[in-house]
């Protein structure tokens, strides 16, 4: 390749010109920060890449002392490369850009002599590694969930049998009580919180990824309406919760567990923006996504008059691992999954917040035409009610029973059924596992 006689090449220059181009260039064009500094670590000169890091001008860097060489185990690795028993030390420090932003900075520290041997001042190589140590952070994180999950997943399927047992020897209670009974009615409530734990811990083997979403028609009014005493119980004495389900609203097309996952970390969101009481207003609407594409959808409006975000907040708010909680209150995974489950249903998330003006989250999901599974209505008890119709069960058990096991339970629910087998029992027998590891 040519090269044009106005540009000079080494060749062309003669030793002492070339030093002197080469050296001020290659400071001044590094892309990491360079400083020359004192032996107590405040800078004597620095590049425009040190002057960018630190958030100030080139000629302010002259005297700052960013690095606090004096402080901690840095001060050891200094007195030894001061001492010559290292040619140069690496360390990861705190620094802060202008006075208030600080970023996790990696210095690389080595010591300049002159022509004497005696030292100098020392080279200081300033390299920005904010991004890293979040990257690291969210791998360290993500594997604690994995581990969660697993563990999640073991306690599910194994409380699973439990409530299978439970369930069914309501149903052999049931089938020996007169529907004029007096106790009746109890035994309908002790089966009704056995079906809440059931629904509980499918949320849990959906978190855990264990279980796959099952998206079928649903009526977002019953999501809501068959959530509220669980989320009145969450939300607290102190919290009004305000429901406004519309009758038009509509069936969307999802997980029903997923949706109340959706509603309920929706919730919670807001209840930790309400630090000293207030009112979080859930409602259903028949509405429109928004522009450019104004189709028909049904959305779901959770809204607090709490203490709301800041633009900067609302900018990272669906950012998986981003949170405004203080260090072991949150993940940073509860908006983040809200995200992927509406996204994955096709649907659309708008925020509407203002600092100390509270926060409105609608959701939009894409109206269903389908005609949706009839779905269970709130119980009402009576002394004169007809047996609640059983449903399917579909479990699996262990073929080693204990107390309370399903296993036990199954003989005994046919005996009293005369011949008549009213109920479907899906029953898959599997061995005990050691490591709480379940592969269904």
């Amino acid at each position: 390749m040519e090269i044009s006689p106005s540009v000079p090449t080494a060749s062309s220059l003669a030793p002492d010109s070339y030093r002197d181009l080469r050296f001020p260039q290659l400071f001044e064009a590094a892309a990491l920060g360079i400083a020359l500094c004192h032996f107590d670590g405040r800078i004597l000169e620095g590049n425009s890449a040190l002057a960018q890091l630190l958030g100030c001008t080139q000629a302010k860097l002259a005297g700052l002392d960013p690095w606090k060489f004096h402080e901690g185990d840095a001060a050891c690795r200094l007195a030894g490369l001061l001492r010559g028993s290292s040619d140069s030390f690496a360390i990861e420090k705190s620094c802060y850009r202008g006075e208030m932003s600080a970023f996790s900075a990696r210095l690389t520290v080595s010591l300049a002599r002159n022509p004497h041997r005696a030292p100098a001042f020392l080279v200081v190589l300033a390299e920005d590694i904010s991004d890293r140590i979040h990257l690291e952070r969210q791998l360290r994180q993500a594997e604690k969930m994995e581990i969660i999950g697993r563990l999640t997943s073991g306690i599910a399927h194994d409380f699973n049998n439990l409530l299978t047992g439970f369930l069914l020897y309501c149903d052999l209670l049931l089938s020996k009580l007169d529907p004029a009974d007096p106790l009746r009615c109890h035994v309908e409530e002790i089966r009704q919180a056995g079906e809440q734990g059931a629904a509980l811990t499918q949320q849990l083997l959906s978190f855990a990824r264990k279980q796959a979403p099952a998206p079928r028609p649903v009526p977002l009014d019953w999501i809501v309406s068959s959530t509220e005493n669980l989320l009145r119980r969450l939300l607290g004495e102190n919290i009004e919760l305000v429901i406004s389900l519309d009758p038009a609203a509509g069936a969307v097309f999802a997980d029903p567990a997923q949706l109340r996952q959706v509603l309920l970390n929706l919730a919670l969101n807001a209840r930790d923006a309400l630090r000293s009481g207030g009112r979080i207003h859930v409602q259903t609407l028949r509405t429109a996504f928004p522009q450019p594409s104004p189709s028909p959808a049904v959305s779901l409006i959770v809204e607090d008059n709490g203490c709301g975000m800041s633009s900067e907040t609302r900018a990272h708010l669906f950012e998986p691992f981003f949170t405004t909680k203080k260090h072991g209150d949150g993940t940073g995974l509860g908006l983040a999954t809200v995200h992927r489950i509406v996204t994955e249903a096709g649907g659309t998330i708008q925020v509407s917040s203002e600092l100390h003006h509270g926060t409105r989250i609608q959701v939009f999901f894409p109206a269903c035409n389908s005609q949706p599974e009839s779905v269970p209505a709130p119980r009402k008890h009576s002394a004169m009610a007809p047996p609640s119709p059983i449903p399917a069960i579909s479990t699996t058990l262990p073929t080693s029973p204990s107390s309370g096991d399903p296993v036990t339970a199954v003989p005994m629910i046919l005996q009293s059924s005369d011949g008549q087998i009213t109920r479907s029992l899906d029953v898959q027998f599997q061995q005990p596992t050691l490591n709480g590891d379940h592969s269904s």
